[in-house]
């Protein structure tokens, strides 16, 4: 574990990749051209993994916090940041939990597979749950529309799907960030 102002700068230097990884983002499906897949929880998992939950956790938070700053509350109004924090926390958060081990450790696969597991059910549990309560809090509020059980049906179709994709890579991301760990070991005493 690296000291306490290596920690720091790592986490502050993460969370401005982070911060510019959420801004290169791309729409998956047509129908819903307002989910964008982006790859700014993968400094935040690097940073769980490494330095600690804590540090993943901060890590979702500046970049959202810094997205938020650069954008504007827009017309999202912050539920978007708010549920990509979640959300991110949601898989981060166990992942580092799990992880954090030495690749020769017995039953190291196992944990890696387990880690794999909670999390991708965690971040889907999560952004289900988030999606059902904040989508028509949102429409309901902002754009005073009642929207109608399909159309909520749909998008949270449509987000879960995007969330399974972005769940894999993540997956595939810490995989290799475990195996690759000992080589960073090194640099961070």
């Amino acid at each position: 574990m690296p000291n306490k102002p290596k920690r720091l700068i790592l986490t502050s230097l993460l969370s401005a990749v982070a911060a510019a990884l959420f801004f290169l983002e791309f729409p998956l499906f047509p129908a819903a051209a307002h989910l964008k897949l982006d790859f700014s929880d993968l400094p935040a998992l690097f940073a769980g993994i490494l330095l600690g939950p804590g540090c993943g956790v901060a890590v979702e938070l500046i970049k959202n916090l810094i997205e938020l700053a650069v954008k504007g509350v827009g017309t999202q109004l912050g539920f978007g940041n708010i549920m990509n924090f979640a959300v991110g926390c949601a898989f981060v958060l166990p992942f580092a939990l799990l992880a954090r081990f030495r690749p020769t450790e017995k039953r190291g696969a196992g944990r890696l597979a387990a880690a794999c597991a909670l999390s991708m059910f965690l971040l889907l549990a999560v952004g289900v749950g988030m999606n059902l309560v904040f989508t028509p809090l949102y429409f309901r509020s902002f754009l005073h529309i009642e929207l109608p059980r399909a159309a909520l049906y749909g998008a949270v179709g449509y987000a879960t799907a995007l969330n399974a994709i972005k769940g894999a890579i993540l997956c595939a991301a810490g995989i290799g960030i475990c195996g690759a760990a000992p080589r960073f070991g090194k640099f961070l005493k």
